[in-house]
């Protein structure tokens, strides 16, 4: 197996690489970039520092490697959700009230994906420490949320009429992103203030319905 900034593995050797790059993740994400110790990584890993130098290079492959993953990982979980929504906007003589609702089930089921249990909690902490970090990691991950980001600019575009690479038009739809993903950044101070012991299937219900209470008026004619 060959892939970029790596050696090629055996079998055992996959799965030391991959073992370092969960670890990898989650110290990076409790600690980010500056604060995360190569060392403590072999460590937590139950490999030997040598192992990272062989397999990413340095502490930045290790990563890079690592935000790949991440970005890999979002990508397989949101690629339905924007070819759902491309099937759904190409139908003939679709109505305003239609494109909301694309608009509606793009995001709560965006949100499903943040909140449930497709992806660990770590993962989205490391997204965050990555806005703080190297910038060539932050481009990768960016990478997987793109084709969402533009898909929904794009029916909010149909709805206002507008370019769908406004300026406007693109903070619309990050304020509707970052709306969905604050719940899932943040989830202590989200459970602390509402007196939530912990987002499970109702309170999942509930935060999708104010998300798509929110869509609606802000589209409503």
């Amino acid at each position: 197996m060959m892939s970029t900034g790596t050696r090629p593995t055996s079998d055992r050797g996959e799965a030391t690489r991959q073992r370092l790059l969960e670890v990898a993740i989650q110290v990076f994400a409790a600690r980010g970039f500056d604060g995360a110790r190569t060392r403590d990584i072999a460590e937590a890993a139950k490999t030997n520092l040598v192992s990272i130098a062989y397999y990413f290079g340095s502490k930045q492959g290790l990563y890079d490697a690592a935000a790949l993953l991440v970005a890999a990982r979002l990508a397989a979980h949101e690629g339905p959700l924007v070819q759902q929504a491309r099937t759904s906007m190409s139908r003939p003589k679709i109505t305003h009230q239609e494109l909301v609702e694309i608009l509606c089930t793009m995001m709560g089921n965006f949100l499903r994906i943040l909140l449930g249990h497709s992806l660990p909690d770590y993962y989205g902490k490391f997204v965050s420490q990555a806005a703080a970090g190297p910038p060539r990691a932050f481009r990768l991950l960016n990478r997987p949320l793109a084709p969402l980001r533009d898909t929904l600019a794009e029916v909010i575009a149909r709805l206002t009429g507008e370019s769908p690479t406004s300026s406007y038009t693109r903070v619309r739809a990050l304020t509707i992103i970052g709306t969905c993903v604050y719940f899932r950044r943040d989830r202590s101070a989200v459970l602390h203030a509402l007196k939530w012991k912990q987002l499970g299937a109702k309170e999942i219900k509930m935060i999708e319905k104010a998300i798509r209470a929110g869509i609606r008026a802000m589209f409503s004619r």
